[in-house]
């Protein structure tokens, strides 16, 4: 079974298919930025490129989203930021790292994934199995 799919989808719904694509990933910005930031502590432009490179966004993922996200982990508690200056890199940035918290919010992310996992799994052995079938009846 191959990551990607050469299979074009029907006429019409390919608007479709690209906004379900951006709605999921958006379910997983969440967890992909407190794993993120389990890896490093980082600042918010650093997390948007690490985030385009996990597979979660794309360069159209505006900035100000992963801001927000960031402010809202710092207000619940689940991150801590400190202003870091960068030798020859300009002014201060805010640089965001996990608290114990972070941590156990984490954690439940991992084992939701874990379920997610096995449920993609079977979802795939399924429809293959029921594309054969289709095939060997044709």
């Amino acid at each position: 079974m191959s990551k990607t799919s050469s299979r074009k989808p029907a006429q019409g719904t390919q608007r479709t298919r690209d906004l379900e694509k951006y709605f999921m990933s958006r379910k997983f910005l969440r967890p992909s930025i407190l794993l993120l930031l389990a890896e490093e502590p980082s600042h918010g432009y650093a997390l948007r490129e690490r985030l385009i490179e996990l597979g979660v966004a794309d360069k159209r993922l505006p900035s100000a989203i992963v801001y927000r996200f960031l402010r809202d982990l710092e207000s619940e508690k689940l991150a801590v930021s400190d202003q870091v200056v960068e030798e020859g890199r300009g002014p201060a940035r805010k640089v965001y790292r996990l608290t114990a918290k972070g941590w156990e919010d984490l954690g439940f992310w991992s084992d939701g994934m874990k379920s997610l996992n096995g449920f993609i799994f079977e979802f795939q052995n399924r429809y293959e199995s029921a594309q054969m079938d289709r095939k060997n009846k044709a």
